[in-house]
């Protein structure tokens, strides 16, 4: 997954007319994470429609791999929510909050949610298998100057990586201050 991931970046830092080895060192023993999730099947009415609420990952990239079952929906660019299905030979790939920032929101996160499934698939578990791909924490989220324009002016301000997850973090109650 890490080697995949760091594939896909060397790709991204083209598209964004860096060297293809920007990312390497940012990356190499970075904070990346493979979560399994599991949503358990549905016993009774949910009180929410939503198992996991609308949300941008933290890191640079995330590749989703192995979930099953639907469920998984994706904000697309005209504000609307469309279902994300990967067949099983296929890896989904979200842009992180740290990715966007870099590129002072050239390459939107991806904002995404998990809906309950339909009544009839109430007894059906659904698994997810996704892996954060995170920098090291001295890796500089500075607003890359190619995505500064008049028309697109500087959105954030310079922050290091570690900074920003640890800020991210204290504002989900998941660290305190």
């Amino acid at each position: 997954l890490e080697k995949t991931a760091k594939y896909v970046l060397q790709a991204l830092a083209l598209y964004l007319r860096l060297n293809e080895n920007y990312f390497d060192n940012f990356i190499e023993e970075g904070n990346s994470i493979l979560r399994a999730i599991h949503y358990p099947p549905i016993k009774k009415p949910p009180k929410q429609a939503e198992r996991a609420a609308p949300h941008g990952d933290i890191n640079l990239i995330t590749l989703l791999i192995g979930a099953q079952g639907n469920g998984l929906q994706v904000l697309n660019q005209q504000k609307k929510w469309i279902d994300a299905v990967a067949e099983p030979d296929e890896v989904m790939i979200n842009i992180g909050d740290m990715l966007s920032r870099l590129t002072n929101n050239f390459l939107p996160s991806t904002i995404h949610r998990v809906i309950n499934p339909p009544k009839q698939a109430w007894g059906n578990s659904r698994y997810s298998f996704p892996f954060f791909m995170h920098p090291i924490p001295e890796m500089p989220l500075n607003c890359l100057s190619q995505n500064i324009t008049p028309s697109n002016p500087k959105k954030y301000d310079d922050i290091l990586a570690g900074e920003f997850l640890n800020e991210r973090l204290i504002d989900l109650g998941l660290l305190k201050k």
